[in-house]
């Protein structure tokens, strides 16, 4: 029993965190522009505030949502409007720029857990996850805490993994001359997130 909800388990959490995401992409996006170790603080936010999110959402939460549909689309347009924003801002991100030189920076923890609550994909993924693998009744409060604990592995290893991506987009720009490309491909990166939004 437990052996098959862990493959369960696993099937789901893998593609569903690796594939590329708002989180992701923006991940990507700040490893290339300022280097991976600049971006710790924003993978740590991305991974503790979607494991606080969800954590709240099998407390009860996600009835929330459910009760009021509307929420969602206030919560993607929330988040499309900050693309659309950043989107902007990379436009001009020059290849040598260093993080905190004007308002470039990457982002901070504090940013990265808020925007958890407007990301919808974080959103559908934990409520699927707190509907497939909370059990109700007494074990709800430790079946809820397993899945919490798993999460946060499968997400460490994905924000790591789209870092080293981001690494390895830069130093290919710098070995290829294609630098000065860097904020047209991170601002079309922002571009994709904001599409995938906009998916139904």
């Amino acid at each position: 029993m437990f052996f098959s909800t862990l493959v369960s388990f696993l099937l789901l959490t893998v593609p569903a965190l690796f594939t590329p995401g708002p989180n992701n992409l923006m991940l990507l996006t700040s490893s290339a522009k300022f280097g991976p170790r600049a971006t710790v603080p924003h993978g740590a936010g991305v991974v503790s505030g979607f494991c606080l999110m969800t954590f709240l959402l099998g407390l009860g939460v996600a009835e929330v949502m459910t009760a009021f549909p509307a929420l969602k689309w206030i919560l993607k347009y929330a988040a499309v409007a900050y693309f659309v924003y950043m989107a902007y801002k990379l436009l001009g991100v020059r290849f040598d720029s260093k993080a905190g030189s004007g308002e470039a920076r990457p982002m901070r923890y504090y940013e990265a857990v808020l925007f958890q609550w407007i990301n919808p994909k974080a959103w559908v993924i934990g409520i699927s996850f707190v509907v497939a693998f909370v059990q109700p009744g007494e074990n709800r409060l430790w079946s809820l805490l397993a899945i919490i604990a798993g999460l946060a592995v499968v997400s460490t290893g994905s924000t790591i993994t789209w870092m080293i991506f981001g690494e390895r987009l830069r130093a290919f720009l710098h070995a290829t001359g294609l630098e000065h490309y860097l904020g047209m491909i991170l601002a079309g990166l922002m571009g994709i997130a904001i599409v995938m939004f906009l998916l139904p």
